[in-house]
């Protein structure tokens, strides 16, 4: 008859041999319970919330956290129906249709409100016709204090053979706290906001705290790199 009294010496004994089982099991129960976690918790809908993707084939949105939580405090004060303000990374590397297909089955479903993005998306994008013109944004003074330079997109209707040329977006290559921070690459990548994002004033409140901070961080970097005296 086995030995099945208690003893400190078979517990170790029994945990020098299964403990990798132990630990396959934490590992599945923290993975389900995150899983768990994300798919029923809370969610503000699409009106609630300002999504900004970051749509290039490398981003990281943690550096930015801070802006956005400065960009929803600073906004609710614009719009008090407000709840999130987030960065999502969306990898577009502009070689295979994956990224294509991603990014438009998230404008789709109503998700993202702007885009920090590369050229190749950017092109996407305008082809799609899911960018809200910014010519009367700009001529009204958004954005204009930071001197990005505009980008200029042309339509034309297959129909009718008639073209338009619209202000689709802003060039972020003078927007160098992107790189610094190891956010964005900024240089040759653009700002515009999507069409159906169902708040386009609130988001465009929000991207003016988002460039004063990226601003301000961007002179910080500056004065910190500068040689002492």
């Amino acid at each position: 008859m086995p030995d099945t009294k208690f003893s400190w010496r078979a517990l170790r004994e029994h945990l020098r041999k299964y403990f990798w089982i132990y630990l396959i099991g934490i590992a599945v129960c923290l993975l389900g319970t995150n899983l768990l976690w994300t798919t029923t918790r809370p969610r503000a809908s699409n009106e609630e919330t300002v999504v900004v993707f970051m749509v290039d084939g490398y981003a990281d949105y943690e550096p930015l956290a801070p802006i956005a939580q400065d960009m929803l405090e600073q906004t609710q004060a614009f719009d008090d129906t407000l709840k999130e303000v987030e960065f999502q990374t969306l990898m577009y590397n502009g070689e295979d249709y994956s990224g294509t297909i991603l990014l438009m089955t998230r404008l789709a479903v109503g998700e993202g409100d702007a885009f920090l993005t590369c050229e190749a998306a950017m092109e996407s994008l305008v082809r799609s016709q899911a960018l809200v013109p910014l010519d009367e944004y700009v001529a009204d003074g958004w954005l204009g204090e930071y001197g990005l330079e505009p980008y200029y997109a042309t339509l034309e209707d297959e129909e009718t053979g008639e073209s338009q040329t619209f202000l689709a977006g802003l060039r972020l290559d003078s927007v160098t706290a992107l790189s610094q921070m190891g956010a964005f690459n900024n240089q040759g990548a653009f700002l515009c906001v999507a069409s159906n994002g169902g708040n386009v004033e609130t988001t465009m409140k929000a991207l003016e705290t988002m460039m004063k901070d990226l601003t301000e961080a961007a002179d910080a970097g500056t004065e910190n790199t500068e040689p002492a005296a």
